[in-house]
């Protein structure tokens, strides 16, 4: 691995900010795709602008979407990649390895909120099966319930990032690994030095209100990623 560290700027709603996500120099940008509890959410048919000529790769984001549904969004959107946040059947993420091997698929894990200390048994398990399966990436996010709704992703909060560095540690067969969950520019360099994950994926942490990208956060984000390095402090300190 190179110590560059990719960026991905999530919930993108507008082919406006997917432009300037990719003028201040990220990597992908992401579209959120018929997921009812998230407010940046687009159908297929609004989402189909930011697929028609995307500046920088697009990736699409699906929670609990019907094998059949998710191949229509790749037929109708022909994204760079499929992003699932839900845990995905090992079978159905293999079937649609095999059907659509120009098309990446990425899976989210998601961890508790920092604070909590859950077994890191059950989540190396679930990655490890995900690469058995051919998944092209990782991304370690934040599970929350916010105004009484459980949210996977978009959510604000950060996890553990210890636990997320002992899972890509753990892993027999590396793949590369994002991290989400609560980043923003002012932490983006801990993040990094934390877990040095190959990406870092933010929503929240650079919009001037929701759904809405702001300038002058994705320039900072950027200026803070461009100084560090994927070099990670000694277990336990932050």
């Amino acid at each position: 691995m190179t110590n560059a560290i990719q960026a991905k700027i999530c919930g993108t709603t507008c082919p406006e900010d997917a432009a300037m996500a990719a003028e201040a120099g990220a990597d992908f940008f992401g579209v959120v795709v018929e997921v009812d509890f998230s407010p940046r959410s687009l159908s297929v048919d609004q989402a189909r602008p930011l697929f028609a000529s995307p500046p920088i790769p697009a990736v699409a984001l699906a929670f609990r979407m019907p094998e059949s549904r998710v191949e229509t969004l790749i037929r109708e959107l022909a994204p760079y990649a499929v992003q699932f946040l839900d845990p995905v059947e090992i079978e159905m993420m293999k079937r649609l390895k095999a059907a659509h091997p120009g098309v990446e698929l990425w899976q989210s894990i998601h961890l508790p909120q920092a604070g909590e200390a859950p077994d890191i048994a059950p989540f190396r398990v679930t990655a490890e099966n995900y690469v058995a399966a051919g998944v092209d990436a990782l991304l370690f996010d934040t599970v929350a319930v916010m105004a009484g709704k459980t949210r996977f992703g978009g959510t604000g909060r950060t996890s553990d990032w210890r636990l997320v560095r002992q899972l890509i540690d753990a892993l027999e067969s590396p793949v590369p690994v994002w991290l989400a969950g609560g980043i923003h520019p002012g932490n983006a360099a801990d993040a990094i030095n934390a877990v040095a994950p190959d990406g870092i994926d933010l929503c929240s942490g650079v919009e001037a209100r929701t759904g809405r990208k702001d300038p002058a956060k994705i320039a900072a984000l950027m200026a803070a990623i461009r100084k560090t390095s994927r070099n990670p402090q000694p277990s336990g300190e932050r």
